[in-house]
């Protein structure tokens, strides 16, 4: 014998029929509501930029977690450039593939040249 599950519509699930108590997409509910914003906060700026490092940044802040030798140093290194775990694990493989000794110079950019 099959059980029969009943959804949060009360339909029976799996009745020949019947679909549930679902709603349309894109149908709005009757606690939908709409806010706009008419001004932007001006202590905000517009967009944030991310932060690029240099080849020789990243190797410097390498060679100085690889010199770390007690408990909380890397940690304490980490606050202080103001970076995460993640950086320093990226930046250990990219020296251990040697992709930092090639990264000092950036490679022209690619599409339109600015006209001057």
């Amino acid at each position: 014998m099959a059980a029969k599950v009943k959804g949060a519509g009360g339909a029976v699930a799996g009745a020949p029929g019947t679909e549930g108590a679902r709603r349309a997409t894109g149908v709005a509910g009757a606690r939908a509501v709409v806010v706009e914003v008419t001004h932007a906060d001006p202590e905000l700026p517009a967009k944030a930029q991310r932060r690029q490092f240099t080849a020789e940044y990243k190797l410097r802040i390498v060679e100085q977690a690889d010199a770390c030798q007690e408990a909380g140093e890397i940690g304490a290194l980490l606050r202080r450039e103001r970076l995460y775990t993640s950086h320093l694990s990226v930046w250990h493989e990219q020296r251990r593939t040697g992709a930092l000794a090639g990264l000092v110079a950036r490679p022209p950019r690619r599409g339109r040249s600015v006209a001057t």
